[in-house]
């Protein structure tokens, strides 16, 4: 069982002239408060605890270390619990005459800039350990299918901004084609839609069982997917408040759990047998429910495990 952890793209923000950027606008990173750390933390434990492998692209690298740790971040990479995948892509504007051009800009040779931020921020520990892992992901013949994958998923913006009737009314589409943008609010709308189709085709190309973006992306193309309504990993922590535990990412911001007690669960056996049943039963929120919460699944190991 795998997701695609894809929820820090969407930290879009708006520049100085009014459109709206990747999060990476200016090539600076992207200060992560303590409520948006803790909201990410708390979607990333909970990953954990659910699948066997994680994905996040390498424009997420430095915020996944920002967030659970670098010895955390370098655990998880050396295990092959993280996987990471060579892309960087920013949405962008460009004037022509009256109007406004939607354009999809991969940057290349990113990775110099990587490693210079986290040699000035973290280290040269840590510089050097995300220096190895590019090199062994990035510019490999992976890279121009994943290049194609971002080009797709903005044929289908392209085409839901311009034709879908549903998609403009739930965004507010005023403008009549995406080459012909006449107001500020949808080139945000523009840039959104990008990230959504882009989070749906990537997942669905990896096959992964989920992905995590934000609420309001699976509210507009959920119709258009075979994703479940009903996310798991949502599911498990709303199971594990009824249990009356602690909020996770408020114990390992404060220390008192650590990732090496997260891997420690993922190793027992136990933990397995978990992500197993939860596939095989299709993710049936019904039998979550039943296994965490009142402890009458027919999967004894389910419970063993929660304790």
């Amino acid at each position: 069982m795998a997701v695609l952890f894809d929820a820090f793209s969407y930290r879009v923000n708006k520049t100085p002239d009014g459109f709206y950027y990747d999060r990476w606008h200016g090539h600076v990173f992207p200060e992560i408060s303590m409520p948006e750390k803790l909201y990410f933390l708390d979607r990333i434990i909970s990953a954990l605890l659910t699948h066997n492998k994680l994905f996040i692209r390498t424009d997420s690298i430095e915020e996944m270390i920002e967030c659970i740790g670098f010895d955390a971040f370098r655990m998880l990479y050396n295990r092959g619990e993280l996987g990471i995948l060579d892309n960087w892509w920013s949405p962008a504007f460009m004037y022509g005459g009256d109007t406004v051009f939607f354009m999809n800009m991969h940057e290349k040779q990113y990775q110099d800039k990587i490693c210079s931020r986290l040699l000035e921020r973290k280290g040269a520990e840590e510089s050097r350990f995300t220096n190895t892992i590019l090199k062994n992901v990035c510019n490999t013949s992976d890279s121009d299918t994943y290049d194609f994958w971002d080009n797709t998923s903005q044929e289908n913006m392209y085409e839901d901004f311009s034709f879908n009737d549903r998609i403009r009314a739930l965004l507010n589409i005023q403008s009549e084609t995406i080459t012909s943008i006449s107001n500020e609010d949808d080139t945000w709308s523009a840039v959104r839609l990008c990230l959504f189709e882009r989070s749906i085709e990537w997942s669905k190309q990896l096959k992964t069982d989920e992905i995590l973006l934000e609420d309001e992306a699976k509210r507009y193309l959920l119709y258009k997917s075979d994703i479940q309504a009903d996310s798991i990993i949502q599911y498990f922590k709303q199971v594990l408040y009824a249990k009356g535990i602690p909020n996770l990412s408020i114990l390992y911001y404060n220390d008192v759990i650590s990732m090496k007690d997260i891997i420690r669960i993922r190793d027992k056996v136990a933990f397995g047998k978990f992500t197993s049943w939860l596939k095989s039963h299709n993710y049936s929120v019904r039998e979550l429910e039943l296994a965490l919460l009142n402890g009458r699944s027919s999967n004894s190991m389910i419970e063993k495990w929660l304790r």
